[in-house]
């Protein structure tokens, strides 16, 4: 009785999934949007956990807030949000419109300094800019 349950979920499963790629349901791409600014506590105490807020900018109305990119390298953290953006013909632009994300970091290390740098954009060759904030812990 439980293998024919199991079969009938496979099968339920395998004829209710659509192999169509001309759908439009994902019909746009993913990009990363630059973060103005971050604010950090004057300084970080050992096993404590803070709320860490930094303000970023959607180009387009078709730029939609995804995730965040987060990478941890020893003391350094890159930091970048990442933005869904739809394809369409219907995008307006967005000036100034600063909104805010925000993380949760907790300290690990007794002593020294965590760098974080925020993604800002590309100079004109093609090299990123960060800003970049230098905690120490105490």
């Amino acid at each position: 009785m439980k293998k024919l349950l199991l079969y009938s979920f496979i099968l339920t499963l395998v004829f209710s999934c659509s192999l169509d790629n001309d759908s439009d349901e994902y019909n746009g791409y993913f990009d990363f949007v630059a973060i103005q600014s971050a604010n950090f506590p004057d300084y970080f105490e050992f096993g404590k956990t803070y709320n860490i807020t930094f303000d970023y900018l959607l180009p387009s109305t078709c730029h939609n807030y995804y995730d965040l990119y987060y990478v941890i390298d020893q003391s350094t953290r890159t930091i970048a949000v990442i933005a869904y953006v739809e394809n369409g013909d219907n995008c307006e632009p967005l000036v100034d419109e600063s909104l805010e994300g925000s993380f949760d970091f907790r300290v690990e290390e007794q002593a020294g300094t965590y760098t974080f740098k925020f993604w800002q954009g590309e100079d004109d060759n093609g090299e990123d800019i960060y800003i970049t904030y230098e905690v120490q812990v105490q």
